[in-house]
Parts: C-alpha cells; structure tokens; sequence
C-alpha cells in the first residue's frame, strides 16, 4: 500500500480550499438538510447584510456567528433551513452611487442624474457588490442557500411589506404628522431615533447670553441663554415657568431679568443690586423687542409666556422659542396660534430672506450672527461649551431638528408590550436586557418610517392632494382601483409614482416619499416567502 506524500510544511488556505471543494462536490450542506428532514424545526433568519460595498473582515466575524448557530442545532438533531438575503435598499447604496457621481446634493441629483437613472444605477451597485459578498460567503464556510437567496428589491418582497405596512395602518397607527425630527439636510432625509443614536460625537459649539430687550422700560433686558444661535432670527417667543421665582437685576447701568436660582451662576464675579423679586406667572404678557426683523409674522408673538418645560438646571431661566427648530418650541407657538416660519431651508442653508446670513450652512452662521448681536449691544456673553451632537451616520453632517411633515408608525402605543417581551428574552450579556436595549424601548418614541429619497421601498399611500389617503396592501389591489395590468410594473420610483387611479371623482397619487429601509429587513420573516400571497 502506498501513501500520498505528506508536505511538512502546513499550508493553511490550499487545506480549506481541499475541504470546500469536498462540501461542494458532495453536497454536503444539502444533504445535512436532507438527513434532518422530519426533526424537530429550528428557525433560522438571515438578518440581511446591507450589499452596499466589498465586504471586509468584520462581515467574517458577524457570519461567523451566524453559522455557529445552525451548525449546533443541525447536529443536535434538527433541522435548520437557512434562506440567505440581501438588504438593497435605502441611504447606504444611494451614498455608494453619490460617490461614484462626485454629486451628493439630493435637488442636483434630481436636475442632473434624474431619478430613473439614479435608481437605475443603484439596482446596478448593489447587484455588483453582492458578487463579491456570495464569494466571501462561501470561501468562508458559511453554510446558507445562496442559490435561493431573498433580495429586498424585488417586486415580491415589497408587496409582502406593503401588506404589512395595510395591516399596520388598518389598526391605526401610521399617521402623517407635523413634528420636529432629527433632519439630515445634506441627503434631504428624516431620521429615526436608532439612526441618529449612531451619530454622536463631543463637540465645542456656542454658548451665548443674550438681551432681549423689554417693551417700556428703559434699559431693562430679558437675559436669555441659547447654544444655538442660529435659531434666533426664528424667535418668536419666550417662555418662563410661571412657579419659578425671579429677579430683576441692576448690574454696570443696565437692568437684567433672570430666575433668582441661576443669578450667581450667570453674573459671576459681577457686582449687582436686586431690584425686585417676582414670580414667572408675573412676567407673562410682557412684550420685547425682536431680535431681528427679516420675517413678517402673523399672530401676537414676540411676548412672555408659561412654560412647564423650563427648568433651572442651566441657563437663566428664560427660554428662547423658536418653533420650527425644537419640539417644545413648536407645542408652545402652536398652543398660542403662532405660525411656524423657517429662516432655514430643507437643504440647510439660510433663506435669502435672511440677508446677513442668506445662503450658509445653519451650523457656519452662528458666528457672524454672534458678531451681529455684539455689534448691536445685545450680547451679555459668548463662550464655548463642550457636549454631544448628533451628526449624520452617512454624511458626518450636523443634524438639524427641524419642523416638517413625515409619516410615523405609532409605535408608543406598544411600548409596554415591547418592554414586557423584551423580559422574556435571554440576552446575552444579560445587563443589555435592562441597560442599553431595554432603556431604547422604555423611552420608545413613534418611528419615523418615511424617508425623502429615491431608492427604496415605496410607501404605499396615494393620495387626492386634498387630505384624503388610501393604503394599498398589494399590486392586485392597486390593479383593481386602476383598472390595469400592473404585473410588469417596477415596484420603484419612479415608475410607481407614475400610477394614478380616480376615486370619488377625485384622482389619486402616490405620496413621494419611500420608506426606512430597516422595516425592509425588520420584514425578513415574512417577506423572503411573499406572505401572505404565497406560503401562507
């Protein structure tokens, strides 16, 4: 008997190459499938890779995981189908084709690419990188049916997410709503509180005391204290907590209002005499004079008003309000009847209205208005202060809070069964249970589903143009109300933004926006089967 000859020197990758040609030619993963068939189920779902470029070493590590797992429970005796699926949507590719363009302002790939191409050329991206991403699988080891793969794109997989999404709205909870939302203006897209959660980082931003003027009485201020000064040419109002006591000031010729608790903090070293003390429910009423003067309002604004949401934690006890840019603001000048005017557009830059900072960037303008506000006696003081902001997960732009409509999936309605399931969960470590995940859901606010993009699923929703909506759960639904053949139509914009049907004598349209791309994934379950209309 003669034996192969045995190299002494080990060479690892020609050995696994040796084994993975083995698996392959016998067919060793389907036959562990063949061989469990009938044992008790363990379900298995591929929480999908984003396919948005070449995978690297960490994706090893993550699948690793994955395929730990199945292995275990297939050798224990059951069976573990394992459906492979790839996540093809949403900011991710889109970012991944703004690169390859050098273009990656939303309204230019609008006017120059246009959205057919744009979307065109996504499909193309990420069918490119899930190559290289199915090579990595299997040169990995990772056992899982490639050849059976779900892709998020397809038009199968969305109709099972606009079932969803039918199903969800029938119990009433979607809901177009006017909010202040986390608002990355580069890309031109609404965030969800996970997505902005990955964007924080410690920055050094303004911190500025500034003179509100007090409507007849003479050298007498509101002292207010903000860290965004580029919100102030949008001040509206200013609140007070009408519980809190307050003081009036005289301090080198000049009168000063803030609350009594914060007086020491904020005039420091300065030498002062308290002229009088008062509580907040008397400053309410009083007017001042606007800051500046760019936009005409309608209402009775520029006033004091009582405010629960004021503290005196920091600051002076004044809150400076301007209602498109914080979720306070906003309640409190809609509870009064005050319009919300933007000084800032969607893209994140000044309207030309507001001529000494017309056209920068929100962020860039809050120097030239602190100099504006030194330069007219206004300003107390200006400094520096060190904190966390969030800035976009993509773009590493700053994020803006800003008002605008968006469509919500009402998910604080759960909240406590959230929180009630999440207790019968075996985390690992345990301290997640309680700690980072279970914090997330307890302070669970309403998901913020839509997205002003191109490249994703479309939200289901057309609509007359006049407040009136319709959800549609499927593509033979939508036939029906457009009396047309729609089974070659691409699900996407903006071939589905093409499709129209009349209702009511009213003609109906689809909403532009698409939706987050983690209820694409969040979806897996049902969707890599087309449920409900196939599998059920």
């Amino acid at each position: 008997m003669s034996f192969k000859e045995v190299s002494g020197r080990y060479n690892g990758p020609a050995l696994e190459d040796e084994v993975l040609e083995f698996w392959r030619e016998y067919k060793i993963f389907e036959q562990t499938l063949k061989q469990s068939a009938g044992g008790p189920l363990y379900t298995w779902n591929e929480g999908p890779p984003t396919a948005n470029g070449k995978p690297g070493i960490h994706h090893v590590l993550a699948r690793s995981f994955k395929d730990l797992y199945p292995r275990y429970k297939t050798m224990r005796g059951y069976h573990v189908p394992r459906k492979a699926g790839w996540d093809t949507h949403g900011l991710p590719v889109e970012h991944e084709v703004e690169k390859e363009l050098g273009i990656f302002d939303k309204k230019e790939i609008e006017e120059k690419i246009g959205i057919d191409d744009f979307t065109r050329r996504c499909r193309e991206s990420v069918m490119r990188y899930i190559g290289d991403w199915e090579k990595m699988t299997e040169r990995m080891g990772f056992w899982v049916n490639l050849d059976e793969a779900y892709y998020t794109l397809d038009n199968s997989y969305i109709e099972s997410v606009w079932y969803l999404l039918k199903t969800i709205w029938d119990k009433g909870l979607i809901y177009r709503g006017y909010k202040v939302v986390p608002y990355d203006p580069r890309i031109g897209a609404t965030l969800s509180s996970h997505e902005v959660a990955l964007g924080y980082r410690e920055v050094d931003d303004p911190s500025i005391y500034v003179r509100f003027k007090v409507e007849g009485e003479d050298n007498t201020s509101f002292l207010v204290w903000t860290t965004t000064p580029w919100t102030l040419p949008a001040n509206l109002l200013l609140a007070v907590h009408p519980d809190v006591d307050y003081v009036y000031v005289e301090t080198e010729g000049e009168t000063l209002i803030l609350a009594d608790a914060l007086r020491t903090e904020v005039l420091r070293e300065l030498e002062y005499k308290v002229l009088r003390k008062l509580k907040g429910s008397e400053l309410v009423g009083m007017r001042y004079q606007p800051l500046f003067t760019y936009l005409e309002v309608d209402g009775d604004a520029f006033r004091v008003l009582p405010a629960d949401f004021v503290t005196t934690d920091s600051g002076t006890g004044i809150v400076h309000t301007a209602p498109p840019y914080g979720v306070d603001d906003l309640a409190l000048g809609q509870e009064n009847g005050l319009p919300v005017i933007h000084t800032v557009g969607q893209d994140g830059h000044f309207l030309p209205e507001i001529e000494a900072v017309a056209g920068m960037f929100f962020k860039d303008a809050d120097k030239p208005l602190i100099r504006i506000l030194k330069e007219r006696g206004l300003m107390f003081r200006s400094e520096q202060y060190r904190h966390s902001y969030p800035f976009g997960w993509r773009t590493g732009d700053p994020i803006i809070y800003y008002a605008k409509n968006a469509w919500y999936i009402r998910t604080s309605d759960i909240r406590d069964r959230m929180v009630e399931l999440n207790q019968t969960i075996k985390w690992v470590p345990e301290n997640i249970r309680d700690g980072r995940f279970g914090k997330w859901l307890e302070n669970n606010v309403d998901w913020a589903l839509s997205r002003e993009r191109f490249w994703g699923t479309p939200l289901p929703v057309w609509t007359d143009g006049d407040g009136e909506y319709v959800a549609i759960g499927s593509v033979g639904e939508l036939e029906a109300l457009t009396g047309r053949n729609l089974s070659e139509l691409d699900l996407h914009r903006p071939a589905v933004d093409e499709v129209t049907f009349e209702k009511d004598g009213k003609t109906f349209s689809r909403v532009p926006e698409v939706i987050d791309c983690w209820f694409d994934s969040g979806a897996m379950s049902y969707a890599q089967w087309h449920y409900p209309f196939e599998n059920r």
